[in-house]
């Protein structure tokens, strides 16, 4: 087997819905001028790809489990290009916000079967290595996907985002064909049946190690999405950065979630696991300070940008250490407790993106600033509970 096509596989199907949300974070304010609504209601776009994103993973992990890895994961890149396909054709805001959550629900198989797969590589040491390098992959798609958004939108309409997502699902259908056919697991006869599926899960909630990671990589997820919804409108209605222009502005993030990541999958050769989370949750913590400072603040575009990279550098610290630690009791339960974990973090990503653009909290700007800092302090104290709970243990 090509270990490196294996290894960039795996990343770029769980970079599945990293790229569809971030390739349209710089078109979302336009998208929704072009179907006559206000700029923040592009956010939608994001809450309902979370919103089919979430629940979708608690089908494609045990579908997985049943009939193994490789049918279900087919299926959901098939469903996520005809959904993208569905997305360049929608003719208002709504049909269109629709074929998102589509999207989303047919894409959550990708990260999911990816996760799980990496998890039947023995888990310990080794399947955290291998999540940390498929972080570093994923965080190319927050680099590389907006700057491509602006620049469709330079050269063409906004459907066109969603016609190169076509373009990405055929891509990824190629390389799991090269790259991971043949690969055969142990399937469980009994994985789909509500029973098995209770008698499965229960051992994983009783687990603290699942629990506490569950809670770190959530709440952090938490602000990030938030930023993900209202990040473009923000940096439009508050310092006039336009569609065109935030693609390489946020690209500048996304080093950062790069940097956190690679940090991540060094420091676990070096250091025990609860080190790492100790100093990811201290970086998030200090910005999220940093964050609710400003809040009431009008700092130049710069210090806030700043504050925006080390929330996003402790993100990519917590995510992939949180999410092996979670996967730690789940064995050969991997794909339910991998779309477990993912549903959480998605629908604390989707409740978060939805609460920055209903105003509840002030305007989009003071709503990111708050969102963004509790989320941190939430991160900070399930991480002090897990080097409580688990200890040296973990």
């Amino acid at each position: 087997m090509n270990r490196i096509g294996f290894v960039f596989t795996l990343g770029a199907l769980a970079a599945v819905s990293a790229t569809a949300i971030d390739i349209c974070i710089p078109a979302q304010p336009e998208i929704a001028r072009d179907f006559g609504a206000s700029p923040e209601a592009g956010a939608a776009l994001v809450t309902w790809y979370l919103l089919g994103y979430g629940p979708g993973q608690l089908f494609w992990g045990p579908l997985s489990d049943r009939f193994g890895r490789l049918g279900p994961l087919y299926a959901s890149v098939l469903g996520f290009l005809a959904a993208s396909f569905a997305c360049a054709l929608a003719g208002s805001l709504e049909l269109l916000v629709g074929m998102r959550f589509l999207q989303g629900l047919m894409g959550a198989g990708a990260p999911v079967v990816a996760r799980a797969i990496a998890r039947d590589q023995g888990g310990g040491p080794e399947t955290a290595a291998l999540i940390s390098t498929m972080t570093v992959i994923v965080g190319g798609a927050p680099l590389v996907a907006p700057a491509l958004g602006s620049g469709l939108l330079t050269l063409a309409d906004w459907r066109w985002i969603f016609g190169f997502l076509v373009l990405f699902a055929l891509l990824l259908l190629t390389s799991i064909f090269l790259f991971l056919q043949g690969r055969k697991r142990r399937t469980s006869r009994h994985a789909m049946s509500v029973a098995a599926y209770a008698r499965s899960a229960l051992p994983l909630f009783r687990a603290p190690e699942f629990l506490l990671g569950i809670g770190i990589s959530s709440a952090i997820f938490g602000g990030y999405a938030s930023f993900l919804a209202i990040g473009a409108a923000v940096a439009h209605t508050r310092y006039g950065v336009t569609s065109g222009e935030f693609g390489p502005i946020f690209s500048i993030a996304a080093i950062a979630f790069i940097f956190g990541s690679m940090t991540a999958r060094q420091a676990l050769r070096r250091f025990h696991r609860r080190w790492l989370l100790l100093a990811g949750a201290l970086v998030a913590l200090a910005v999220g300070s940093g964050l609710a400072a400003v809040s009431q603040a009008e700092p130049p575009m710069a210090a806030l940008w700043l504050l925006l990279c080390l929330y996003i550098f402790s993100f990519g610290l917590l995510v992939p250490t949180a999410t092996a630690m979670a996967l730690e009791p789940a064995g050969a339960n991997a794909g339910l407790a991998s779309s477990i974990i993912g549903t959480a973090q998605i629908l604390v990503g989707a409740f978060s993106s939805d609460l920055a653009a209903s105003g509840l909290l002030g305007e989009s700007y003071v709503s990111l600033c708050m969102i963004m800092a509790t989320a941190a302090a939430a991160a900070f104290g399930f991480t002090l509970l897990s080097l409580r709970k688990i200890g040296r243990a973990s």
